[in-house]
């Protein structure tokens, strides 16, 4: 269902990383706009990318990349320390039990908005699985300020590290999330995921909820912060 890995395994799966980073360009450089990507040709692949980087993507049996995020270390480079310190008022949380997450999208294929939620779901309940078994106690992003509907949609307990401020493309908001036991449950149910999704090889969609068939990923349809 979700499988784990690092800038490390990109030497090993080529392919794979070659198709989450054409998902990107799709999803940032072409349907969100954002100018301040520099693409490779049609890769999106940037300075985070690195060994360090985490992965967690969900793919078919097919090995097509249904959804994905990336998580970087902060106590390394990373976007909100980097880039945007401005958005986080009080200092920018940077230790080794803090990640940051970023790079978190579905895929670009037709598919119907509860496939779509489902897959944000068993994203975000991969991700707090991920953390609370790597003793990652909160995880900070960027986000644009839409998204906060749909993090406080999971009961997630959501603390803004600083005031919104306007970007070329939108409103963006740096937050911080505390990786517990109880987000946890509250995404799988709120989200319809059964039980755990960081799964290793070899993959089964069986926990689907009921009437949700997964389609082909070929055909354009994206969410991505």
């Amino acid at each position: 269902m979700m499988e784990l890995y690092t800038g490390r395994d990109e030497a090993r799966f080529p392919g794979l990383f070659c198709q989450m980073y054409r998902q990107r360009f799709e999803i940032y450089i072409k349907r969100r706009k954002w100018k301040g990507l520099k693409p490779s040709g049609e890769l999106e692949k940037d300075e985070y990318d690195t060994e360090s980087a985490v992965y967690l993507l969900v793919m078919d049996e097919e090995d097509a990349i249904l959804a994905g995020l990336r998580l970087l270390p902060t106590v390394g480079p990373h976007i909100l320390g980097d880039l945007f310190p401005h958005l986080a008022g009080g200092g920018v949380p940077c230790a080794p039990d803090v990640m940051e997450l970023t790079r978190f999208y579905v895929a670009p294929f037709k598919a119907s908005k509860s496939i779509r939620d489902w897959l944000v779901g068993v994203l975000c309940a991969g991700m707090i699985e991920y953390c609370l078994a790597s003793g990652i106690e909160r995880v900070t992003s960027v986000i644009d300020t839409f998204l906060l509907k749909l993090m406080l949609s999971m009961e997630w307990k959501v603390r803004p590290l600083g005031l919104p401020q306007k970007y070329p493309e939108g409103e963006a908001i740096a937050v911080n999330v505390d990786m517990t036991s109880a987000i946890l449950a509250s995404t799988r149910r709120t989200k319809l995921v059964s039980g755990p999704v960081l799964l290793a090889r070899p993959r089964s969609f069986s926990r689907v909820p009921s009437g949700i068939r997964l389609p082909g990923a070929n055909i354009p349809s994206s969410l991505g912060w």
